[in-house]
């Protein structure tokens, strides 16, 4: 009697099963990976653009002359008023938005929709991809001899 086998048996089942389990893991593992490299791509892109138009307000700024028909602007003056945005009380109430409504005009704000927001209590700009990435970017003083500085932080 002659035994014909027209099924697979259960380990060779368990076998392909598993090759098949640890395959779609390699799978979603890459492409949650994609996503996440694409959010980081996202974050650095808004950076880019924050310091261009901190680098586009310095330009402008400097040497522009005053409508009172005063001297052209310095760069120690226009480090002044960044510095200490209007109104001018104390250093310790410069908001994170006054720095941010000083470059707002130099912006390409189709980067970053309406999600931009500027925390003035922790001193952090936000958006979406920055905080599905846990970063935020700040805009320190303007230092003496350098030039104004966006900072990604973690």
């Amino acid at each position: 009697m002659k035994r014909t086998r027209n099924a697979f048996t259960l380990v060779e089942m368990l076998i392909v099963i598993t090759i098949i389990s640890i395959l779609a893991a390699m799978a979603i593992s890459s492409i949650s990976n994609a996503a996440q490299d694409s959010r980081v791509v996202l974050v650095r892109q808004q950076l880019a653009v924050i310091q261009e138009a901190l680098n586009s307000y310095a330009n402008r700024q400097i040497g522009l002359v005053s409508t009172s028909g005063g001297k052209p602007a310095t760069v120690e003056q226009v480090r002044g008023v960044y510095n200490m945005p209007p109104p001018r009380i104390t250093l310790a109430t410069v908001k994170l938005s006054d720095r941010l409504n000083l470059i707002r005009t130099y912006m390409d704000n189709s980067n970053f929709g309406t999600n931009l927001v500027a925390d003035d209590t922790n001193g952090r700009l936000t958006t979406e991809a920055m905080r599905q990435t846990n970063t935020y970017v700040t805009l320190p003083d303007w230092a003496l001899g350098t030039y104004p500085k966006a900072q990604l932080l973690p």
